[in-house]
């Protein structure tokens, strides 16, 4: 299969397109950054007199009492009262440290609100005790914050995956050397899986530019040390750490996309039917995962259907995201997995018995 392999690689490799799509990639990233170092520029002129003090962002009444961020939009309508204030790094940790304690002894607390506080305590308390200065929000987007959630930015690699996966097969048939190739000295699941292994291989590497180009245009904005937590959402999870989840994630999802645009491509032969289905799950992915709690929390067992566990990117750039039937980050991996496992299995299947005669 090594021979099959090696002539996919020159094949593809000496289509222009698979080259160009790269570029395109490179290039939305450079323009992505550019533009976010000119929405900074305006950011620091908006909020040119507010005074950082290197903690949270904390809204205090006129009587002196002070919320967090996350009280003051879970449990309060009364917007108008209070004035937003900053609090040093110092003052955060103590009062963040009190909140959770009288959080975790309300029984009636709300459970997302306990879980964003711990986040929070936890990513300043990490500032507190390496002596450095969370990055005041205010400012725009800095450098740790741009690479680590360049995972999350997945709809062009995972289209070009798509269009690969669905031209690698589907050109055969349209150009009729799916005959010529299969009376070669080959059965044809190994003709099937040299193809999708190809077709992964240049996912990974779609992913690696991508994430290069993210750590090389990142400089273009305030440089922040990726070695230090990056949200207040995720935690004490430092920004390589989140890059290096968003990643894996992303490359998950990605193999989850290709293997259902190549089942189609193989069993249908249809490359515009491919492309059409695998953009069609992406695209609806964030509409159908607003409408599925609802639906869920009627049948539970809907929780384990394919477009439920589309979400993995929130979760894990997001500890307060859960998918719907509160599914954990690893039981949606394990769900991906299997799902991709399934549709290959009924992909070399179906394919092993199709009558290429009549293409």
């Amino acid at each position: 299969m090594g021979m099959l392999m090696k002539n996919e690689l020159i094949k593809l490799f000496g289509r222009k397109s698979s080259w160009g799509m790269w570029i395109v990639l490179i290039i939305s990233m450079f323009g992505m950054a550019f533009a976010i170092m000119k929405s900074n520029t305006h950011s620091r002129q908006y909020y040119n007199d507010y005074d950082y003090k290197g903690g949270m962002t904390a809204y205090q009444d006129e009587n002196g009492n002070i919320l967090s961020e996350n009280d003051f939009w879970y449990l309060t309508e009364d917007y108008d009262q209070y004035t937003e204030t900053s609090l040093s790094l110092d003052e955060t940790v103590t009062f963040l440290e009190n909140r959770l304690a009288q959080l975790n002894n309300d029984k009636k607390a709300d459970k997302e609100l306990v879980k964003a506080t711990k986040n929070q305590l936890a990513f300043y308390q990490v500032y507190q005790e390496k002596g450095a200065q969370p990055a005041d929000s205010r400012e725009g987007t800095n450098s740790a914050q741009f690479f680590s959630i360049f995972g999350s930015l997945y709809v062009l690699p995972t289209l070009f995956s798509v269009i690969v996966a669905s031209i690698i097969i589907a050109s055969e048939f349209s150009g009729g050397t799916i005959k010529l190739l299969l009376v070669r000295p080959f059965s044809r699941i190994q003709i099937l899986m040299s193809k999708y292994i190809v077709t992964f291989v240049y996912s990974v590497i779609t992913s690696v530019i991508m994430a290069v180009s993210a750590f090389a245009f990142s400089y273009l904005l305030p440089i922040q040390k990726l070695t230090l937590p990056v949200s207040e959402q995720t935690g004490a999870k430092t920004a390589i750490e989140l890059a290096a989840q968003l990643f894996a994630s992303n490359l998950l999802l990605m193999v989850l996309y290709i293997t259902i645009a190549f089942f189609f491509s193989a069993v249908i032969r249809s490359q515009a039917l491919a492309v059409g289905v695998g953009m069609g799950i992406l695209f609806s992915g964030s509409f159908l995962g607003q409408i599925l709690p609802n639906i869920i929390a009627k049948y539970d067992w809907l929780k384990w259907i394919i477009f439920n566990m589309l979400g993995l990117n929130n979760q894990v750039m997001d500890a307060n995201y859960l998918a719907a039937g509160n599914l954990s980050i690893q039981q949606t991996a394990i769900g991906i997995v299997a799902y991709i496992v399934i549709i290959l299995i009924a992909t070399l299947v179906l394919f092993k018995k199709r009558d290429v005669a009549l293409t």
